[in-house]
């Protein structure tokens, strides 16, 4: 069974500067992949608030994060397919673009809005719910998604089991 890709990304701030500090997407056999960014840069907005929401410090995506580089060609190496699915296109796209950017590319993917397949409305008003209303990580995100495509296709006992740590 092949999923369809999932993706979200973290950002350091709510604001316009913002850039990504973490990423998660699915692939086809359904597990998920999680990563920290090490900001490129000219990347140096923050927002302490949310650093105590998600608990990442600037000094650890220096320490742990992959370079912009590493996820991108480990991201176009797991997909099947440029096109995937995501919670807010409109947040996630400019974050995927600074990530590409960084790297002299142009962004290769098209992003679609994950609800736009989910008949299920209660499903879909819970996982909206969740997804909008609690301050969830990209990887948290990326498995409610996936989880609400799997249950709209009778999939959910099918899932494989997720290790969601970040590398």
């Amino acid at each position: 069974m092949a999923y369809p890709h999932f993706i979200a990304v973290d950002a350091s701030s709510y604001e316009e500067e913002a850039h990504p500090i973490a990423i998660a997407w699915s692939m086809a056999d359904g597990l998920i992949k999680t990563t920290l960014i090490q900001p490129d840069d000219g990347w140096n907005d923050w927002d302490y608030a949310l650093e105590d929401i998600h608990g990442i410090s600037q000094d650890t995506l220096y320490q742990r994060g992959e370079t912009t580089w590493a996820i991108v060609r480990e991201l176009e190496n797991d997909l099947e397919q440029t096109w995937l699915m995501t919670d807010d296109p409109e947040r996630i796209e400019p974050l995927l673009t600074k990530i590409y950017e960084a790297c002299n590319r142009e962004l290769s993917i098209e992003l679609g809005n994950h609800s736009e397949e989910i008949t299920d409305q209660p499903a879909l008003a819970e996982a909206t719910d969740q997804l909008f209303h609690h301050q969830l990580t990209c990887d948290e995100r990326v498995l409610i998604m996936l989880q609400l495509w799997a249950k709209q296709h009778g999939l959910t006992d099918k899932l494989p089991e997720q290790d969601l740590e970040q590398d």
